[in-house]
């Protein structure tokens, strides 16, 4: 359960305009259990767990049809859902970061005498290392039926690595990192590391 994010924004004027809103009650009334399933999973639901959820097979295929619901693979993809969780999660991390900083100015204030600022730095370094990890495996959740707990786990180990003196971790020190591109890619250089390498056969001489 989405125990962190328990709600997600309703704009009413986009729903009245929108086209749902010509829809039947049945199947707008489909369509928000089927939004409030997916953010309660993380934005991970299956097409097979939406029909079960709404014990309705019919509506989701009616919702895939009419495009309010796109699919990827076996698995549902609610854009505006997706968005918001980025947001979200983008605004968390900064929000950790500013938190730190502040921390560490009334820290500066309050000094002991004897007592170095460096050892409180490096307190709130690590908190905030902490807490941005705890909401980095956060934005995993969604990928973990799709590429796997084992894979996921890896990526989420590789790019959370930093020394005992860094401030920051390996993923915050790329230029630009983008979440969804860069474990698509790193599954397919597992998937490729897998595939057996043919040898060219020795020519066999007379």
């Amino acid at each position: 359960m989405s125990k962190e994010l328990p709600f997600f924004k309703f704009n009413a004027t986009e729903w009245i305009t929108g086209n749902i809103s010509y829809e039947s009650f049945e199947l707008q009334g489909a369509f928000i259990s089927v939004c409030a399933e997916y953010w309660n999973r993380n934005n991970c639901l299956t097409i097979e767990e939406a029909k079960l959820r709404l014990r309705n097979s019919e509506l989701i295929e009616k919702l895939i049809e009419k495009n309010y619901l796109k699919t990827k693979k076996t698995f549902l993809v609610i854009s505006f859902l997706d968005l918001e969780r980025k947001e979200i999660t983008a605004k968390r991390l900064k929000l950790s970061e500013s938190g730190r900083k502040g921390g560490l100015s009334k820290a500066k204030a309050t000094l002991k005498p004897g007592s170095s600022i460096k050892e409180v730095d490096k307190d709130k370094e690590i908190d905030s290392i902490k807490e941005r990890k705890q909401m980095f495996a956060s934005s995993l959740v969604p990928f973990v039926e799709l590429y796997g707990k084992e894979m996921v786990r890896q990526f989420y180990e590789y790019w959370t690595e930093h020394g005992p003196k860094d401030k920051k971790m390996r993923f915050e020190k790329q230029t630009s990192f983008n979440l969804e591109l860069r474990i698509k890619r790193w599954n397919q250089k597992q998937v490729d590391a897998s595939k057996p390498i043919y040898k060219q056969p020795a020519p066999i001489w007379e």
